[in-house]
């Protein structure tokens, strides 16, 4: 998929394309579903506050030609859902009435700053999403603390040594996929 400039993101989306809108959700929506679900959200909840922070994002972008960020728009688009997420947690907790029904009442701030921790764990998530499978099990089983014949039983392969090998390129193959993506120098 082709790559775009904010300013070609932030365009697109006032005119509603379909590529950028893909773009913004291949690109965005990990973060936000990674942030949901570790603060007891399920699946359904993340792609639900995913899609209202990008509703709330075009909604500004088309409505005030003037409107600007300091961030990017995946950063932007990100603060968006964790305060979206932290209301409707905030509503839960309280037995207030249901996030869905209460959603278009909720009055926009200026979204926090994302941390630094945030956004390298989302570039690693990303780049090792685009690691083949075999990869990315060798690579989870071995965090995982098991050793390499253990790997290659399990992989069904014949070799350890193979499994060294192969681990190796996968981390190299990993380091490159992340100093790949544009957003790794701003995150160093």
């Amino acid at each position: 998929m082709n790559r775009f400039s904010q300013s070609e993101i932030i365009e697109g989306l006032r005119k509603r394309d379909s590529k950028t809108l893909r773009y913004i959700y291949k690109n965005g929506f990990l973060s936000v579903r990674q942030m949901v679900m570790k603060n007891k959200g399920t699946e359904d909840d993340a792609e639900d506050i995913f899609q209202e922070s990008v509703i709330i994002a075009f909604r500004n972008f088309r409505e005030d030609q003037n409107f600007k960020i300091k961030c990017s728009l995946q950063t932007y688009i990100y603060s968006v859902a964790r305060n979206l997420w932290l209301k409707h947690l905030r509503i839960s907790r309280t037995n207030r009435k249901n996030f869905i029904e209460n959603h278009e009442y909720i009055e926009f701030e200026e979204p926090e700053p994302v941390s630094i921790e945030d956004l390298r764990f989302s570039l690693y998530q990303k780049a090792f999403l685009e690691l083949p499978p075999d990869c990315q099990k060798i690579l989870k089983l071995s965090l995982d603390g098991i050793s390499q014949k253990k790997i290659a039983d399990i992989l069904g392969y014949k070799s350890e040594n193979y499994i060294s090998k192969r681990k190796h390129f996968c981390k190299e193959y990993l380091i490159k996929k992340i100093k790949e993506n544009p957003d790794f120098q701003s995150v160093q």
